[in-house]
């Protein structure tokens, strides 16, 4: 297959997207074909595959289609290229900064699943075997900092 100029249906192999992602890319306006076919078929050039890539980098690192559209729509109508990549720049410190949000909220959770099993392994042998749930809440561990948030929550105390 030439990357000289390609139909959808090749483009969208070589990109391992589907034809319809690409069509809904056209209407957001993220993509361009090349050119036209005599028939009016669209043809698709290199550049497209690396428009195309860049889309999935950027979906990749959390953005929308239309916070893409926006992007590029910002960076075509900067007024230099300086302004240009300082918008890039800035965009991508924001989305550096949510992903850091993120990672330090996922690092907690971790943590806290990691005292609640530590706490629950220690449930396997438990002594208020046959008892109602509700024995949970008297057992001496449920004073234990890694039950606290788990015992109040299930038994209501």
């Amino acid at each position: 297959m030439s990357l000289e100029l390609m139909r959808i249906g090749d483009l969208a192999r070589l990109t391992d997207k589907s034809v319809r992602a690409l069509h809904l890319y056209e209407e957001r306006g993220l993509l361009r074909p090349a050119a036209r076919s005599a028939g009016g078929f669209r043809l698709y050039d290199h550049e497209n595959v690396l428009r195309i890539n860049y889309i999935t980098e950027l979906q990749q690192l959390g953005h929308t289609l239309d916070e893409i559209r926006d992007l590029l729509v910002d960076w075509q109508g900067a007024t230099s290229p300086t302004q240009a990549m300082l918008q890039i720049e800035q965009i991508y410190r924001h989305r550096l900064n949510e992903v850091q949000q993120q990672k330090k909220a996922l690092e907690a959770l971790e943590e806290n699943l990691t005292r609640s099993l530590r706490f629950l392994e220690g449930c396997h042998g438990c002594s208020a075997e046959g008892e109602a749930p509700s024995a949970c809440g008297q057992c001496q561990r449920a004073g234990q900092a890694e039950a606290l948030t788990l015992i109040h929550g299930l038994t209501g105390r």
